[in-house]
């Protein structure tokens, strides 16, 4: 039964639209089964960053901060700083700060790395 859990995870993190992956965790962890949920978020965020970048702005506009959060913490901790600067890309003005501020929750070091690759790829911060 847990191979097929484990499957069940894996094909709803990359099937689901974006915007939903957070909630679908916060579920997970609801009822018990936080690490699913953490590993619903990781498997979640490796779809196209531009994609996770949409999802987060359509989370803010409809005042999901929570989920939000939960999904950039999940796209700086998994991705690459320069794969995480791609995020930016639907709309840099609004990305960038939200970007910066899951970075620096997660350490100084990963701050300073998304800072100089939003830097390199031309959203300045």
């Amino acid at each position: 039964m847990d191979a097929d859990w484990a499957t069940l995870l894996w094909e709803a993190a990359g099937s689901l639209p974006a915007e939903r992956l957070a909630a679908t965790a916060e579920a997970l962890t609801g009822a018990g089964r936080g690490e699913d949920g953490r590993r619903f978020l990781r498997q979640g965020v490796v779809r196209p960053a531009e994609e996770i970048g949409r999802a987060v702005l359509a989370l803010d506009a409809q005042a999901r901060h929570r989920e939000l959060r939960a999904l950039l913490d999940a796209c700086v901790r998994v991705r690459t700083p320069e794969q995480t600067a791609r995020t930016a890309a639907p709309d840099p003005r609004r990305l960038v700060p939200l970007l910066l501020a899951a970075a620096r929750d997660v350490s100084d070091e990963r701050h300073w790395d998304l800072l100089h690759a939003l830097r390199v790829a031309g959203f300045a911060a």
